[in-house]
């Protein structure tokens, strides 16, 4: 399900930030509650009582999906409910969620790009709108290594693990890396929405994701760095690199450097633009 926030000014932000639902939700946002859970640990006194706990847990229900609906939380699987996460307070162009080594083992959000960190292997994924597939680049940190995966992901369900496939099981994908045994993680891809459960792993995944501002921000500067290199150039991770150090020291913006060029090949990918030299 879609979780971007909306524009919010100061006032309703403030207003927000006394909701203790979300203070409670914020206090472990790395954990996803049920509304029966929110509500034993708010309103004790109303749980306890078995005619009052019905109106507890729907008034709570209430207040969580108003909260879905402001952005400010995401309902992970039916039911199950989750405050969303930045590290960057300031600019919350991506956003994070770990699942499975911390006890959640769903989660779902659209997002047209996004990377999984599996053990020492990070998946970036990009769709190709056009297509109607996703591109899936895999970079293994301990041996500096990046390569892509041959196979376009479509849509229907996939699982990646590290055994090897069994004779005609093309929905499996076989991944290899520190911390990843057997089967790991499902995935279900339905247009650019996303489910994901990870097999309850010891190191658990992380999701980063960009948010639809993030998207925009991050396709903006991406169109600015096609437009001012030339086309042979437009894959350097060098030259994308200097592209945005430059952008730090001259105007005080930071990107991360995977996600730009994430950003900057689902560009190319779609082909579009078509850049000349400025």
């Amino acid at each position: 399900m879609a979780h971007t926030a909306g524009t919010q000014t100061s006032r309703p932000a403030a207003s927000e930030q006394k909701d203790p639902v979300l203070k409670f939700l914020e206090a472990d946002p790395h954990r996803a509650y049920t509304a029966e859970e929110v509500a034993r640990s708010l309103t004790p006194q109303a749980v306890k009582d078995p005619q009052k706990k019905s109106q507890a847990v729907e008034e709570m229900t209430t207040g969580l999906r108003k909260l879905v609906e402001a952005g400010r939380v995401v309902e992970t699987s039916p039911g199950l409910f989750k405050t969303r996460l930045f590290f960057d307070k300031e600019e919350k162009n991506i956003e994070h969620a770990f699942i499975g080594g911390m006890g959640n083992t769903l989660y779902r959000f659209r997002s047209p790009i996004f990377r999984l960190n599996i053990g020492v292997l990070s998946l970036f994924f990009v769709r190709d709108t056009q297509a109607a597939v996703w591109m899936v680049t895999v970079r293994d940190t301990t041996i500096g290594r990046d390569f892509s995966l041959t196979r376009r992901l479509r849509d229907g369900v996939h699982i990646f693990g590290s055994r090897p496939p069994e004779p005609g099981e093309e929905h499996y994908l076989r991944i290899e890396g520190k911390y990843i045994t057997k089967k790991h993680m499902t995935i279900t891809i339905a247009g650019d929405e996303v489910s994901l459960e990870d097999h309850t792993t010891l190191h658990g995944t992380r999701i980063d994701l960009l948010t639809s501002e993030g998207l925009a921000r991050y396709q903006q500067v991406a169109m600015d760095f096609l437009h001012h290199t030339d086309p042979q150039s437009q894959k350097d991770v060098v030259k994308r690199g200097r592209f945005l150090i430059d952008k730090l020291l001259h105007h005080h913006q930071n990107f991360e450097t995977t996600f730009f060029g994430a950003v900057v090949d689902s560009l190319l990918l779609e082909g579009l633009p078509k850049p000349t030299r400025a």
